[in-house]
């Protein structure tokens, strides 16, 4: 069950038996006409995302991201909840407290997606009896909702054996927040750190090692995704080849790394393309290796597809990046960091400027779009870094399709905090960052402060920034791209430049 996708579709009217619209809006509550307007227009927004042809039109997508942002906060503060489409909250309970983790499992009815979990986990076992059950937990934003989960599951069914994993535990138990043995007080029969396929063969009593076969997505193949077209996930690897970036969590929870081979990779994702027929592919790696790479530009998956990769000579070699286009590549998302060669050197990033610039171009000139990474304030940075940072990403503007820039969380286990004087980033005993007092002053607020008056406040960055898509960003980046809009002549595609300019005048 992809139960994130349910409940959203639950909250916006595109499912049965969704909450109804509040009645208790008072004249003077503030946003009260803005909200009643946005729960009216959700069904119709839903459908605007799911259009091709709103693609086309940057600022109605926007105001239809924003409604139902608006609409799903709306329908959740009767419950003390604040849902919106990539994430949710609630105003009495931290994900990273253990204790509050307990009181949501505890107080299960009271989630706002009480109706819809207890109906269809209920209608599944009903039909077809299990005596396990696997939760997967990639974030935070997930946790006190499967915590609740945990609740119904095991005030019902006490028998169950119920099982916990996903990137979220694995991180809690790599830096040392969980031990592999909690069970959260008898909630949860076992953690499973890293890629579940082995572990869980083991404990169903499965024989042998999990075999390495394509993903079935047919499970989900009934639900409508908020996309105007199918996006398949494949990962080619778990964890990261490079793992030496000082800042990096990865490296702070010692993952390891390994891979499908490129011909077994190839033959997967071919039988994934022929049985569903994606119109995105999105690899899901830490970073797609040069070697898979190089197999995809020799044997093209068949579908427009993205992804994370490293800048590497590779993506300087212009024939390779051609070849990478032919073979349906529309966009790579590459992180940077900083632009002073010195912190490179000093982060361990392995790359030098004169290489990115060269992949930029290349890239550029094969018509794949760039979505850059950046990360500001991390222990090793000061002001001057930052702001070589952002005369070189503003030169670079034309070849940078879109931007995120991040300030720097030191993970708990990382290199850092060893050294650094730190304090709770977010209260409570699963968080997994901590605050620092920054060696040379440079904190996060003044690194916030210097994003949004001196960063983008050049207006060649501005312009970048403002095309990024809120809240989707690179999930729905690729569909703006021309390249995604078939039928459309050379220039009519996304209507981003234009509509920046006149923002600029």
């Amino acid at each position: 069950l992809d139960l994130c996708q349910e409940g959203v579709d639950y909250l916006l009217g595109d499912a049965p038996e969704g909450p109804a619209a509040p009645r208790n809006f008072g004249g003077a509550e503030r946003g009260a006409r803005s909200e009643l307007i946005a729960l009216g227009r959700r069904e119709r927004d839903l459908a605007i995302l799911r259009d091709p042809r709103a693609y086309r039109n940057p600022d109605r997508y926007r105001r239809a991201v924003h409604g139902l942002n608006s609409a799903m906060r709306a329908l959740g503060r009767a419950h003390a909840a604040v849902p919106t489409l990539a994430d949710y909250h609630e105003t009495s309970r931290r994900p990273q407290r253990r204790t509050d983790l307990l009181e949501a499992a505890a107080a299960y009815d009271e989630n706002l997606y009480y109706p819809l979990f207890s109906r269809r986990i209920a209608a599944e076992l009903e039909a077809a009896p299990e005596e396990s059950i696997g939760i997967s937990l990639t974030f935070f934003g997930q946790a006190l909702c499967a915590f609740a989960i945990v609740g119904f599951i095991r005030s019902r069914w006490p028998s169950l054996r119920i099982v916990l994993g996903g990137g979220l535990v694995t991180s809690w138990i790599a830096q040392g927040s969980l031990a592999r043995s909690d069970t959260f007080g008898g909630l949860i029969d076992r953690l499973v750190q890293g890629r579940g396929e082995d572990p869980l063969a083991e404990w169903l009593g499965l024989p042998g090692k999990a075999p390495s076969v394509a993903p079935d997505f047919s499970d989900f193949a009934s639900l409508r995704y908020i996309a105007p077209t199918l996006i398949l996930p494949y990962n080619f690897s778990w964890g990261c080849p490079w793992m030496r970036c000082s800042f990096c969590p990865e490296r702070a929870e010692k993952s390891s790394y390994s891979a499908v081979s490129a011909d077994e990779a190839g033959h997967q994702v071919a039988q994934l393309v022929d049985a569903f027929g994606p119109g995105l592919l999105h690899f899901t790696d830490n970073e797609i290796s040069p070697l898979h790479l190089r197999s995809l530009a020799a044997r093209p998956p068949g579908a427009a597809w993205y992804g994370f990769a490293r800048f590497t000579p590779h993506l300087a070699d212009r024939g390779f990046c051609r070849a990478l286009a032919a073979s349906g590549c529309v966009m790579l998302q590459l992180g940077l960091e900083s632009a002073d060669q010195s912190l490179l050197d000093t982060l361990d990033k392995g790359i030098t400027l004169d290489l990115v610039a060269a992949a930029l171009r290349a890239l550029s000139e094969a018509s794949i779009a760039v979505y850059l990474y950046l990360l500001f304030g991390t222990p090793q940075e000061n002001r001057d870094s930052a702001l070589r940072t952002r005369d070189f990403v503003a030169a670079q503007a034309p070849k940078i399709a879109f931007l995120n820039a991040a300030v720097f969380a030191m993970p708990i286990a990382g290199p850092d905090a060893a050294v650094l004087s730190s304090h709770p980033f977010y209260e409570g005993d699963l968080s997994l960052y901590r605050d620092f007092d920054h060696p040379e002053g440079w904190d996060r607020s003044h690194v916030r402060r210097f994003l949004s008056e001196e960063f983008e406040g050049i207006s060649e960055i501005r312009r970048i920034s403002l095309r990024t898509p809120p809240v989707f960003t690179s999930s729905h980046d690729a569909f703006f791209l021309e390249q995604m809009q078939p039928g459309l002549a050379p220039g009519q595609g996304s209507a981003y430049p234009e509509r920046v300019e006149r923002r600029d005048c």
